[in-house]
């Protein structure tokens, strides 16, 4: 068994911000318990740090209400330019792409195996992303919870 005097001497500081997120063992939850009520310190320290916790959770980090951001973020607006954005992004990428094979094809300094090795790995590569996105796409039209809000 250990002496209250020993539980005083051990602070629990870096067990207490656990203690109020509900982080910590039943064991350990004990421990930091029967140490707070020996300890003033430690006992300070766990009120300060329950009502800090109090006090960020009652916080308003936003004028805006979290209506009115789903709202927002369903305006045509954000929709377009977000599709511009990301048809912009796409035909960047075909395009360096593009160039980047016909510089590699024309290449006489590559010999042909290593072109054959590296379009193999490449080219699995496109494949297995297009299987990732059409298996995507397909789970986003049938999902029956995706217009469910937490």
């Amino acid at each position: 068994m250990v002496s209250k005097t020993r539980l005083v001497d051990q602070h629990v500081g870096e067990l207490l911000s656990g203690l109020v997120d509900g982080e910590l063992t039943q064991q350990q939850r004990q421990r930091v318990t029967l140490h707070c009520d020996q300890c003033d310190e430690c006992r300070r320290s766990l009120a300060e740090l329950r009502a800090l916790r109090e006090r960020v959770g009652k916080s308003n980090l936003s004028e805006t209400g979290q209506d009115e951001w789903r709202e927002t973020m369903h305006e045509t607006t954000v929709k377009a330019t977000r599709s511009i954005g990301w048809l912009l992004f796409i035909t960047g990428i075909v395009a360096v792409t593009g160039v980047s094979l016909i510089g590699f094809i024309i290449s006489s300094e590559i010999s042909v195996g290593m072109k054959l090795i590296l379009v193999a790995i490449y080219g699995g590569l496109a494949v297995l992303l297009y299987s990732v996105l059409r298996q995507r796409l397909i789970e986003r039209k049938t999902d029956k919870y995706k217009d469910v809000e937490i």
